[in-house]
């Protein structure tokens, strides 16, 4: 089992509980694989796909917009090497219902925004998602982007859970999807917030 690095990962559960059957979900910002690893345990009964996007390669990027909070004294990232990388591989090897993005989530949105094609039996293209966890860069603009690109590709009953929220501008994020897509809170803790779509 994945140890994980973060906390209240009973909110994604819960989400996980709240869903029906034949579902695609995401998470964006893998890292070490224990909010994907959840994912995948709460719906191993059902008829499932998930994916997980993550550069790795030990790329530097501005992680939180907001000087008060650091990752070790910086507002930068900490780097994920390949190495973190394989790790995960092993570490999500049984899943054979898991496939890995290893790119950033601008080049994940630029390249898949008609659709991500799945094989199993056959292929499927894959355009709407059921969960989407957004854990990559913490800055309000990079959430922001993936909270509308996810958005427009959700449906109802879709649920959006968002980590380290107080990192960034939650109320903003919040504006949006709520009068633009119908996303009602679900759960709220202290480090991860949940909204499913009407």
């Amino acid at each position: 089992m994945i140890k994980g690095d973060s906390t209240e990962y009973e909110i994604i559960q819960q989400a996980c509980d709240s869903l029906g059957d034949n579902l695609f979900t995401v998470e964006v910002g893998v890292r070490e694989g224990k909010g994907s690893q959840v994912i995948l345990e709460s719906l191993k009964s059902k008829n499932h796909w998930h994916i997980g996007i993550d550069p790795y390669g030990d790329i530097n990027y501005k992680h939180f917009d907001n000087p008060n909070i650091t990752w070790n004294g910086s507002t930068d990232a900490p780097l994920y090497p390949n190495k973190m990388k394989s790790q995960l591989s092993k570490d999500l090897s049984d899943y054979e219902n898991f496939s890995l993005f290893h790119m950033e989530d601008d080049e994940f949105m630029k390249r898949f925004h008609d659709g991500v094609p799945i094989y199993k039996n056959g292929k499927e293209l894959k355009t709407k998602y059921d969960l989407i966890f957004l854990d990559g860069p913490h800055t309000t603009l990079a959430v922001l982007k993936e909270a509308i690109f996810f958005a427009e590709r959700s449906k109802p009953g879709t649920v959006i859970i968002f980590d380290d929220y107080p990192a960034y501008d939650m109320d903003l994020i919040l504006k949006v999807i709520v009068n633009n897509f119908g996303f009602m809170l679900l759960k709220q803790g202290k480090n991860k917030i949940s909204l499913k779509r009407n």
